[in-house]
Parts: C-alpha cells; structure tokens; sequence
C-alpha cells in the first residue's frame, strides 16, 4: 500500500517525460523549490512552547495558471507534553493557489502587482521523536495544514517569501487530549525554473472560470480492512458495508482534475472471531479532496478517446456518528470515466482510505497505525456543465 502511494506521488513529478513526447501535461518551465527557515509555537494540554529552528523544504509545480501542486517536509524542535526535548517531522501534499492570477490577471516582472499571496492547505503524515525518552515509541499520525505565503520578487528567477502554517493535530496526540496546534512562521526563498507565470499553462487547459465543472453520484460495497494483506481472520462478508457518494469537481486541462467529495455510510470495528462477528458497526462520513492525473490523455493523447483511467491521491476529514468522533484520513485510488455524451459520463471508483485506528475502534493484529483501511468500489453518473472543453476531443467527424 505504501508503495502504491509513493508511486502515484512519483507519477505526478515525473509529467516532464510526457512534455517532452509532446503532451505538456505540466509546462516545462512550471517546477520550483524553497528553502524556508524560521519559529514554531506549539500548543498542548492548554500550554504553549516555542520552537527553534523550523526548517521546511518544498518541491512542486503548477498544474494550471493559478494552482500549484508541492510536496512539503517541515522539522521543528520544540519542547513535548512531557516537557521533553523533542522534534516534530511533518509531510504533506499541499495545494497552492495564486488568488492574484485569479482574480486580477495582472504581473509585474520585479513586484507582481498587486502584492500577491498564495493560500496554501495541505495534510498528511506527522513524526514525533522524544529525545530524552528512550522507551518512548516514535509516535506518529495524520495531520491537516493551512497556510499563507507571501512572496516579492528578487531576481530573475528568485523569490524571498514570508510563510505562516498551522498544522492541526489530533486530539491525543502527545499525551495532549485537547485540540493540539502547531504554528510556523518562517523567511525563506523560492526558486524558480522560469521567472513569470505566463509559463504555467497546461496543453488544452481550461480558459473560462465558468466551464469544465462536473458533479457525480455514485453507490457500491465497502470492506472494513485490518492488516487486509496479512490478517487470516479478515471477517469475509460480515466486513461488508455501504458507500455512496457524491462529489463536484473540474477538470483544470486534459491531463489534471480536481473533485471535492463526500463519501461512507456504513463500517465495522474489528473481526471477532470468538463472536465470528464485528465488535461493532458504526456510521461514517468522509469529506475529502483528491488531484487526479489522467494518464489516458497523458500516455496516449488523441481525439475520440472515451475512456480515461485517473489515479488519483486525497485526503480530508472523517467522523463517526454513534460515537462521535473527528480525525484526518488519506485516500487513493483509481477512477474509470466513460464519456457518453455532451454532458454525461459513466464511472466506476476503486478508492482506499487509510483511517486513523482510533476512528475504527483499534488497529489490526498487527498494531500498526497505517493496517487500517476501507476499500471501495463504486460506480455512477457525473453531469458536465457547460460546454467541457477539457474532457473530450471531438472527432473531425463529430
């Protein structure tokens, strides 16, 4: 499972071959790095430490005009719950957003006028390590991000830039069962492969903000997962539940879509096999967002095509009804979309979602905190607006 993940990551950076062959699926001169270095102030059990140095790092590129795709890795040293000298090690995929692109279609070469500022929301993995508690097990969990970053022009292909980032921690962690919050403020620099935004654009990007939206609709099974791949005592059908969706998304060019999506209803605790039944079913929702890649246009770009295969990577927030709970979780998976006509498509949804053990009840026989799972299979309906210009090329006969 986790090399299934690091290879859809993978996927997503390596899209420069692809330009290269002819598809800009990402532009060429579109990729980036920085560098940051700064503060945190971590908040726990009602107080407050302060943490130096926070250093982050980030690589992405922008996938349209306005929005960028990174991977981020951020370090702090702070003080823990205990009182320890401790590290925290967050990873995330994030999502930056250039509002000014967006809304003013306005540069200048040294100042970018107006002063922009790029909004940033990501989630992922967390590590914490106790230095001064050796029996202490490296703790880790999921995490959720929003950010700010503000940058100014320096040279041709350098930006300085001014960070902020709240990582929201869950409850319990580090000893702490209140709401846990981590805080970055950082100075850092931003390296640019070309030095103004005119080269983010896609191949066959989407040109009006009014076009290129879809909702969908879709049913099918679930199966609550413990250690899916080494548990002989998986439970078979008793395991089985319900998962509907709906979602409502757009596609940003031929090669890139985003969708917002609501889904799960029905899961199960633990197999017992004592009681040869669940410790206990439960309800769930999940409310997630996921940057899908369409490898069909990307590998094999032509007109007529009405199959497309869109793996996909997401993550969002999850909470249970009977026993009411919050948390993060983390989703992949793959999306077969059938064009049917002007605005209609078919689907089927083969998705994962990683859920944080204290969501289902424990973790597997194997006591990992990532042995948690619920797969899915689903199939549906999705609507078009508009005229679609990014999600199918007509035939010269059309």
């Amino acid at each position: 499972m986790k090399k299934f993940v690091l290879a859809l990551l993978l996927a997503a950076f390596c899209t420069g071959t692809w330009a290269q062959s002819g598809r800009e699926v990402v532009h060429p001169d579109a990729f980036y790095g920085s560098f940051d270095l700064g503060a945190a102030i971590y908040s726990h059990n009602g107080s407050m430490s302060v943490g130096v140095p926070a250093i982050g790092l980030a690589g992405g590129c922008w996938i349209s005009d306005p929005l960028a795709f990174q991977i981020g890795v951020d370090g702090v040293f702070t003080d823990n719950a205990k009182g320890h000298s401790a590290m925290m090690l967050l990873a995330d995929a994030e999502f930056k957003w250039d509002v000014n692109r967006t809304f003013f279609h306005v540069y200048s070469g040294r100042f970018m006028k107006p002063l922009p500022f790029y909004p940033l929301v990501g989630m992922g993995l967390m590590w914490h390590f106790d230095f001064e508690d050796e029996s202490a097990a490296t703790e880790h969990s999921f995490q959720a991000m929003l950010g700010l970053q503000v940058p100014v022009r320096v040279s041709n292909r350098l930006d300085a830039k001014l960070e902020y980032k709240v990582f929201f921690l869950p409850q319990g962690f580090d000893n702490s069962p209140n709401d846990n919050f981590l805080h970055t403020i950082s100075l850092g620099i931003n390296l640019l492969k070309r030095n103004d935004p005119y080269h983010r654009r896609t191949e066959h990007e989407t040109r009006s903000i009014g076009e290129d939206w879809f909702v969908g609709l879709g049913i099918g099974p679930n199966y609550s997962a413990f250690d899916i791949f080494t548990n002989e005592n998986r439970g078979g059908w008793a395991m089985l539940g319900v998962a509907p969706e709906i979602m409502v998304g757009r596609n940003l060019s031929s090669f890139w879509t985003l969708r917002v999506e609501l889904t799960g209803l029905t899961a199960h605790e633990q197999y017992d096999t004592v009681t040869a039944a669940p410790l206990h079913d439960y309800h769930f929702s999940m409310l997630h967002a996921d940057v899908m890649v369409n490898v069909s246009n990307a590998l094999a770009f032509k007109r007529g095509v009405k199959w497309n295969f869109m793996p996909y990577l997401g993550a969002g927030m999850v909470w249970r009804y009977d026993d009411l709970r919050f948390d993060m979780a983390l989703d992949f998976g793959l999306v077969c979309r059938r064009y049917v006509g002007p605005h209609s498509d078919l689907f089927a949804d083969l998705k994962y979602v990683m859920l944080p053990p204290s969501m289902a009840g424990s973790t597997g026989p194997s006591g990992s905190s990532f042995g948690v799972g619920i797969p899915s299979l689903t199939v549906g309906y999705i609507y078009n607006f508009g005229r679609s210009t990014t999600r199918y090329r007509q035939t010269y006969k059309d």
